[in-house]
C-alpha cells in the first residue's frame, strides 16, 4: 500500500504547475530555435524547472512503491528511477539558477562562453550520472538495496552551488525585481533552501521535494502569472511584461535595444471601421511583427503601440528590423475588401543607456512623438529626448506660473551720445532650482508652444509697469524699458486692450514701454500684422530684435516704423576674426541709421567691440561690457551708483 507523504504532495503540485502552464498555451512558453534565446527566456526555463521537478518527484514516488516489492524483477526499474531522480534533480537546481539569472537580467548580453562556464558543473554531473552503471561512483544497488557511491557528495555540492548562485543573483540584483515581488520571491527561495538543509540533516523527513514544489508554485503565482501575462487580442506580451523586462535591464546594467512602433493614424480608421475590424487590423500588425521579430520578444503594451526587445549583441539586427518595419508600413494593409495605408513612427531606444529608470520608460511609452502629420518615419532618440524635455519643461513652466516663481531682471542699454544708461531690456527669469542653467532661449519656445507665454507675457508687462511707477524712472535717467513680445501672444488676447488696461492701472505714458519683437514675428500672419498696427496706432513704439540672423529684410524696415533696430551679436562676434562680417555689420548699421532708426548693438563684451560698434554708428549699446541681466534691486543700485560709465 502506498502511503501519502510529502513526496506524493510534491509530485501532485509539480504536475499541476506543469499541466497549467502547458494548457494556457501562451506565447512565452513556446520554445525558440535558438538555445541561447531559450536560456534567456524566464518562462521557458520555468517550464524546464517544473518538468524536472515533476520527473524527480515521480521517480521518487515510483521508487518508494517499488521498494515495497521483493521481486528481483523490479531491480532494473529501481536503478532507472534512481538515475532519473538524480539526473532531473540536478537539472532542477540548474534551472532555478538560470531562472534567477533571467528575472534579474544577469544573463543579458553575456557571450556563449559565459553560459558554457555556467553549465560546466551541471554537464560534468550529468556525465557522471549517465556513466554510473559502468563506475558506480554515484550510487549502486545490490541484494541489500540502494547505496550511495563515493562521488555522491559531488552531486549534492553541485546542487548546493547552483542554489547559492540563486541567492547571489537575488541579492546582487534585487532591484531588478519589483518591490512588491522581492519579499515573496526571497521567502520562496529561502523555503527551498530550508527544505534542502532539513533533508540533509534529517534524511528521514523527505521534505526537500515538497519545499521545492511549493517554491515553484509560488513563483508561478507571483512571477509567471503577473509578469507573464499576454495581451488577449494579439497574443504578444503585455505592458507589465515590458516593465518587468525593462526593470531587469535597467537595474542589472545589461544593454538591449527597444524598438518602439507607434501606429499614428489609427484614429482616422476608427471612424470608418467597426471595432471588430479595427481589432482585426491590430491583430494583422501583431502577427506580422511577431513573424518579423522571430525569437525576440514582442510586446503589445497599448492599443496601438508595440515594442520589440533585441539584445545588445544583436545591435545590427535592431537596425535591420527597424528598416523592415518602416518598409512594411510604406505598403498597404487590408481589412475586408478595403486597402489603406497605416502610418507608424519608430524609435530605437537603448536600455539602460537612453532610459535609465522605469519612470523614464513609462513616460517614453506614453508619449506621442508627432505634433503634425509626418507619415511613417524613424524618430531619433535625440528628437524623443527633446520632446520629453519640452513636455517636462511645459509642466514646470505651468507650475512656476501658478507658484509665482516668475521674476523680471533688467539689462542696461547704454547711450553712446549721452555716455550713460538710458534704457533697459526686461528679461524673464524663473526662481526655481529646476531652471538653473537653462537658458530662456530653451524654455521660451516651449512656453510659446504650450500656451503659457500668454500668462508670462502679461506678467512681464505688468511687472515692468509696476517697476517704472515705483522707482520714478525718469529721475533715474531711464527713458523706457524694452518688453519682449511673442507672436503667440497675439493669438490669445486682444493684446492692445489688455496692455492698455494694465498701463492705465499704473498711470504710465505709452512711451515708457518699448515693445520688442523679432523680425520673423514681424513677418507673420495678417492677424499679427493687424495687432501690431493697432498697438502702433494708439502710441506704442517698437524695437526690431535679432536683426541679421536670417530674416534680414531692409524693405521691411522701410515699410514699417521702428524706433530701434537691435543688431544680433553674431555679426559683431564674427567680426572679431572675419573682415567680411565686420564690413557687413558696419554697412548695415549705417544704412539703418540713415533710415532714421536707433541702432542697438547687442552682445558687446570688450572695449574693442564697443569702439567698433560706436564708430560704425550704433548709438545704443547692450552687453556684458556694461552689465549682465540683473534683478530689479541690483539694477536700481546700478543706476543710483551711476556705474554706466
Amino acid at each position: 500500500m502506498i502511503r501519502f507523504d510529502l513526496e506524493n504532495a510534491a509530485w501532485i503540485l509539480s504536475l499541476y504547475c506543469l499541466v497549467y502552464c502547458l494548457m494556457v498555451n501562451r506565447r512565452q512558453y513556446k520554445f525558440s530555435r535558438s538555445v541561447k534565446a531559450n536560456l534567456l527566456n524566464q518562462h521557458v526555463v520555468f517550464i524546464l524547472a517544473v518538468f524536472s521537478l515533476t520527473v524527480t518527484s515521480a521517480s521518487s514516488v515510483a521508487g518508494s512503491f517499488l521498494e515495497t516489492l521483493s521481486s528481483r524483477q523490479v531491480f532494473f526499474w529501481q536503478y532507472l528511477l534512481h538515475t532519473l531522480y538524480y539526473l532531473f534533480h540536478i537539472t532542477l537546481s540548474t534551472c532555478l539558477a538560470l531562472y534567477f539569472m533571467d528575472i534579474t537580467g544577469a544573463g543579458v548580453g553575456k557571450k556563449e562562453k559565459y553560459f558554457i562556464l555556467f553549465s560546466l558543473p551541471y554537464l560534468l554531473v550529468v556525465l557522471l550520472i549517465l556513466t554510473n552503471p559502468l563506475s558506480d561512483v554515484c550510487f549502486y544497488m545490490d541484494a541489500r538495496g540502494y547505496h550511495r557511491g563515493a562521488w555522491m557528495p559531488l552531486l549534492y555540492a553541485c546542487g548546493l552551488a547552483y542554489l547559492v548562485i540563486c541567492f547571489l543573483l537575488f541579492f546582487r540584483h534585487i532591484r531588478a525585481i519589483s518591490r512588491t515581488d522581492r519579499m515573496e520571491v526571497g521567502a520562496l527561495l529561502f523555503l527551498a533552501a530550508v527544505g534542502v538543509v532539513l533533508q540533509a540533516l534529517y534524511p528521514q523527513l523527505r521534505v526537500e521535494l515538497f519545499a521545492e514544489a511549493l517554491t515553484l508554485l509560488g513563483i508561478m503565482m507571483i512571477m509567471e502569472e503577473r509578469s507573464g501575462h499576454v495581451d488577449p487580442l494579439t497574443g504578444a506580451l503585455n505592458r507589465p511584461a515590458l516593465v518587468e523586462a525593462s526593470r531587469r535591464l535597467i537595474e542589472s546594467g545589461r544593454s538591449s535595444r527597444l524598438i518602439l512602433v507607434k501606429l499614428t493614424n489609427l484614429d482616422l480608421f476608427a471612424k470608418l471601421f467597426s471595432s471588430r475590424e479595427i481589432d482585426s487590423l491590430i491583430l494583422q500588425v501583431a502577427e506580422w511583427l511577431t513573424e518579423t521579430a522571430g525569437d525576440y520578444e514582442l510586446f503589445h503594451y497599448r492599443d496601438r503601440d508595440f515594442a520589440i526587445l533585441v539584445p545588445d549583441e544583436a545591435n545590427a539586427l535592431a537596425d535591420e528590423l527597424g528598416g523592415a518595419i518602416l518598409q512594411r508600413f510604406e505598403q498597404n494593409w487590408q481589412t475586408g475588401a478595403v486597402n489603406f495605408r497605416l502610418e507608424a513612427e519608430l524609435c530605437i531606444v537603448r536600455v539602460p543607456e537612453d532610459v535609465s529608470s522605469l519612470n523614464e520608460l513609462d513616460e517614453l511609452i506614453a508619449i506621442r512623438f508627432r505634433e503634425k502629420n509626418q507619415g511613417t518615419r524613424l524618430v531619433s532618440f535625440h528628437e524623443v529626448s527633446t520632446f520629453r524635455r519640452n513636455r517636462h519643461l511645459a509642466q514646470s513652466l505651468r507650475d512656476a506660473v501658478e507658484g509665482q516663481k516668475l521674476r523680471v531682471w533688467y539689462q542696461p542699454i547704454w547711450s553712446v551720445e549721452e555716455g550713460r544708461t538710458v534704457a533697459a531690456e526686461a528679461l524673464l527669469r524663473i526662481d526655481s532650482e529646476e531652471f538653473r542653467g537653462i537658458s530662456p532661449e530653451v524654455y521660451i519656445p516651449v512656453a510659446e508652444q504650450c500656451g503659457v507665454i500668454r500668462e508670462i507675457g502679461l506678467f512681464v508687462f505688468e511687472e515692468v509697469c509696476r517697476f517704472l511707477r515705483d522707482c520714478d524712472y525718469r529721475k533715474l535717467g531711464l527713458e523706457y524699458v524694452d518688453v519682449n513680445l511673442s507672436v503667440y501672444q497675439f493669438l490669445h488676447d486682444n493684446l492692445a486692450e489688455r496692455f492698455e488696461a494694465i498701463r492705465e492701472q499704473y498711470g504710465l505714458p505709452r512711451d515708457a514701454i518699448n515693445l520688442e519683437i523679432t523680425e520673423s514675428a514681424s513677418m507673420q500672419t495678417p492677424v499679427v500684422e493687424a495687432a501690431l498696427e493697432e498697438l502702433r496706432r494708439i502710441g506704442y513704439h517698437f524695437s526690431l530684435d535679432d536683426f541679421g540672423t536670417g530674416y534680414s529684410n531692409l524693405v521691411q524696415l522701410i515699410r514699417t516704423s521702428y524706433k530701434n533696430v537691435k543688431m544680433d551679436k553674431s555679426l559683431l562676434w564674427d567680426g572679431d576674426h572675419n573682415e567680411n562680417a565686420a564690413r557687413l555689420l558696419d554697412n548695415l548699421i549705417r544704412v539703418i541709421r540713415g533710415l532714421g532708426c536707433n541702432v542697438v548693438q547687442e552682445g558687446v563684451e570688450t572695449p574693442a567691440q564697443l569702439e567698433r560698434s560706436a564708430s560704425a554708428g550704433a548709438n545704443l549699446i547692450q552687453g556684458y561690457f556694461f552689465s549682465r541681466p540683473i534683478p530689479e534691486q541690483k539694477f536700481l543700485e546700478y543706476l543710483k551708483r551711476g556705474e554706466s560709465n
